[in-house]
C-alpha cells in the first residue's frame, strides 16, 4: 500500500514539474539544433509573433532588432527556434522580410506595445514600411500594428479572455473598413446596448492572417508562393522578449 502511494506520489509531482515549467514558458529541456541544409519555406502564423519589413536587408534587420548570437538557419530549425524563445529572419519574400519568434516584444501589455512603436517606426523610417502582427487563441489575443515612413498608422490590440482592447488607434485600414470591428474604447461602448449587439467582429486569428495578406505577407501560405528567394534565413536570440503566453 505504502509502495502504491509512493509511486502515485511521484507520477504526481512528475506531472505538477511538467505543468509549471510549460506555465512559465521554460523549455530548458528542449535542445534546437540549428541546421544549414537547405530545405523548402515552412508555413507558421498561429500561436506566435511576427514582423513584415518591406526590404530584403535581414543582416541589417538583425542589427536593428538588437539580436544576439545570430547565425545561418534554414526554414525548419529557424522556425522551431521561433516558437520558442528566439527570433528567425526569413529569406526575402517578394518585396519582405519576415521577423517571427517570441524573442520579439509580445504586444499584450501597453509597455510592450510602446516598445513595438518604437521599433516598427525605427524599421520603416528606414525601409519605408513595417508591420507586427500577433495572435494566441488560449486567450484570444489577436493584434495588428502598421507604420509608414516613420509614423504609425495603425494599432489594433483585443484580448478575447476579457472581452477589451488593449489599445485602438489610427484609422480603418482597407481589409477592416467592411467590418464592424468590436472597439471597447469607441463612444458607442459606453451603451449597455453596445455589448449586447451580434453583428460585431471580434478579432480572431483568421481576421490577422487576412489582414496581414493584404497589408503584405500571409505567413500561413508560405509554401504556396513562388517569389521566395532561395537560401537561408538567420536565426538569433534577444533580451527584450516579454511574451506572457505558455508555447
Amino acid at each position: 500500500m505504502l509502495l502504491l502511494i509512493g509511486i502515485i506520489t511521484f507520477f504526481a509531482f512528475c506531472i505538477w514539474y511538467a505543468k509549471r515549467n510549460g506555465a512559465t514558458g521554460k523549455y530548458e529541456s528542449q535542445i534546437i539544433k540549428i541546421s544549414t541544409e537547405q530545405d523548402e519555406p515552412v508555413d507558421f502564423g498561429y500561436k506566435i509573433i511576427w514582423l513584415a519589413v518591406k526590404t530584403g536587408k535581414k543582416e541589417e534587420l538583425a542589427n536593428i532588432l538588437e539580436l544576439k548570437d545570430i547565425e545561418s538557419a534554414n526554414w525548419e530549425s529557424g522556425i522551431e527556434k521561433a516558437y520558442k524563445d528566439g527570433v528567425f529572419l526569413t529569406p526575402q519574400i517578394g518585396e519582405w522580410t519576415l521577423a517571427v519568434g517570441y524573442g520579439l516584444p509580445a504586444g499584450d501589455t501597453l509597455n510592450s506595445i510602446e516598445q513595438l512603436e518604437k521599433t516598427l517606426n525605427k524599421l520603416s523610417s528606414k525601409y519605408g514600411e513595417a508591420h507586427f502582427f500577433g495572435t494566441h487563441r488560449i486567450v484570444e489575443y489577436h493584434s495588428w500594428m502598421k507604420s509608414i515612413n516613420g509614423k504609425m498608422e495603425r494599432i489594433y490590440s483585443y484580448i478575447g479572455e476579457s472581452n477589451e482592447n488593449l489599445k485602438v488607434y489610427g484609422n480603418l485600414t482597407g481589409p477592416e473598413k467592411e467590418l464592424k470591428l468590436f472597439d471597447s474604447f469607441s463612444l458607442e461602448a459606453k451603451s449597455e446596448e453596445y455589448w449586447e449587439r451580434d453583428d460585431l467582429v471580434y478579432a480572431d486569428e483568421d481576421l490577422v492572417m487576412k489582414i496581414a495578406e493584404k497589408w503584405s505577407i500571409n505567413p500561413t501560405m508560405l509554401p504556396k508562393r513562388n517569389d521566395i528567394k532561395e537560401g537561408l534565413g538567420l536565426v538569433g536570440n534577444s533580451t527584450i522578449a516579454n511574451t506572457i503566453y505558455s508555447k
